[in-house]
């Protein structure tokens, strides 16, 4: 029974941390935030803090890490066939889930440091379309395929970043329509084989 009350104390303790990280975001730059501000906002100590976390970077991390859990299990709705036929309703999936929580995802991706983890979400995407989906072998086996992926991922994730700092004046229904006209326009040349 100790253990369950440790595990949950440490659960608590962890969501109090997060929380305060996320208040503090709306009143100073993320790479402003200390240890102490984190402290102070969620009531605990130093230790507890210590105890789960080695900096404030590490909570950044976990933050990122819950993001990209979410964007994975998003993913994981792609078929291959159907995206074929319809891009849109994975991009729909996606649109959605970035509306949940815009301004929380806003304030990270304008936080200093960011880049790296826009570069780590496109290799996620990459690896994932390599690994867990259900695009044939033959298909993942071509150097086209390659270049294609590099670039589909890379081009999703530039966008959507450049959008969240605000370098687009846009809207996420309108990017997502344009997603699907450029797949559908680049999988119409690929029938044609131009």
């Amino acid at each position: 029974m100790r253990k369950k009350a440790e595990y949950r104390s440490a659960i608590r303790s962890r969501k109090l941390i997060r929380e305060a990280f996320a208040e503090l975001m709306n009143e100073k730059p993320i790479d402003k935030i200390t240890v102490t501000d984190i402290v102070n906002k969620a009531d605990i100590n130093r230790g507890t803090f210590y105890a789960h976390y080695a900096d404030t970077r590490a909570v950044i991390e976990q933050i990122e890490n819950e993001i990209i859990d979410k964007m994975i299990q998003v993913i994981s709705a792609f078929r291959y066939k159907s995206f074929i036929e319809d891009p849109k309703p994975i991009l729909n999936m996606i649109a959605k889930s970035i509306e949940e929580e815009e301004e929380y995802y806003k304030k990270l991706i304008n936080a200093h440091g960011s880049e790296q983890f826009i570069i780590k979400l496109r290799k996620i995407l990459i690896k994932y379309l390599f690994t867990n989906s259900d695009i044939p072998d033959e298909v993942k086996s071509s150097k086209e395929f390659e270049i294609r992926v590099n670039f589909f991922a890379g081009g999703m994730t530039t966008l959507y970043h450049s959008w969240f700092l605000g370098e687009l004046q846009t809207n996420l229904v309108d990017i997502t329509n344009e997603i699907v006209k450029q797949v559908k326009a680049m999988l119409f040349l690929l029938e044609k084989k131009i």
